[in-house]
């Protein structure tokens, strides 16, 4: 990993827009959401016939633009997991109850993190 991927770039969880990209952007711990995000939920929560937007109007660079921010996210989620996966080992919890949890076999969850 190179030291700018080894940073990863905060970006909306739904639109992948990055920060920059963006006016305001509200992380969370786990998620972060844009202010045209939240514009655009609220329009849906005041009238559920409102379609959620989706990506498919978007030219190939603006696509482009999203994969490092979702990369960035899948990566956040799999160190968040393997992060909860160590913890559970520490706890001497089983990697058989460990891949029922995740639904894949023991073989199968201690091969990927053990």
């Amino acid at each position: 990993m190179t030291a700018a991927a080894a940073t990863p770039t905060l970006a909306c969880s739904f639109c992948l827009r990055t920060a920059d990209a963006v006016d305001r952007l509200l992380g969370g711990p786990a998620v972060h959401i844009c202010d045209a995000c939240v514009s655009e939920c609220d329009r849906i929560l005041a009238d559920p016939s409102v379609p959620f937007p989706t990506m498919d109007g978007l030219d190939d660079d603006g696509l482009l633009a999203r994969l490092r921010p979702a990369a960035d996210r899948v990566e956040a989620a799999d160190a968040g997991l393997r992060g909860l996966v160590d913890l559970l080992r520490q706890r001497e919890v089983s990697w058989a109850r460990i891949g029922e949890a995740l639904g894949v076999s023991r073989q199968a969850a201690w091969q990927r993190f053990g």
